[in-house]
């Protein structure tokens, strides 16, 4: 079932049951793999998240990583649509000039083209996120509410687990795209 969708910005673009299901699953698929990097090394992290809606437990961030790697997901389809070509593009001219490149990428895209391209996205995009959504907007809601800072949360292991988040977000988005 496609469905024509307006968006506000009067882009017209085709979502389909498909495409809400592989980024749903991607989504959660990279939120539980962020949860078990933040519950091995970083669990102020999850605490923090918690401390976002007054539960500043293990439970309460992990709960809150679900739900903020959904709601986390619906820009990233926009993130992808808009940045995959040039993407694509610039690996594809580095690959021509590098062999060890070619070594490495060819049987790689060969498995899944879009499932790799879209892993190598999703972590830039797990990066923005870590920067901009954990690193600055948590810590002035958490200013904003009287919660804790979560400036000293905000650490490699953290940015790690955003990046792991997106990288299997894009991964199984790319795979089940592919199908």
């Amino acid at each position: 079932m496609e469905r024509n969708v307006r968006s506000l910005f009067a882009i017209e673009t085709d979502i389909d049951v498909g495409d809400v299901e592989a980024i749903v699953g991607g989504s959660l698929f990279g939120a539980f793999q962020a949860n078990v990097i933040l519950h091995i090394g970083d669990l102020e992290a999850l605490r923090l998240l918690g401390a976002t809606v007054g539960v500043p437990t293990l439970v309460g961030g992990a709960g809150m990583l679900f739900v903020y790697g959904l709601l986390l997901a619906i820009p990233f389809l926009a993130f992808v649509s808009g940045s995959i070509n040039a993407f694509v593009t610039r690996v594809i001219m580095l690959s021509r000039n590098s062999t060890l490149l070619q070594k490495v990428l060819v049987p790689l895209l060969n498995v899944s083209a879009l499932g790799v391209t879209l892993f190598a996205l999703g972590q830039i995009y797990g990066l923005l996120v870590g920067s901009v959504f954990f690193g600055v907007l948590v810590q002035l809601w958490l200013a904003f509410i009287g919660g804790p800072s979560a400036l000293p949360a905000f650490g490699l292991v953290s940015l790690f687990a955003w990046m792991t988040y997106g990288g299997m977000m894009g991964l199984v988005y790319g795979i089940a795209m592919e199908q």
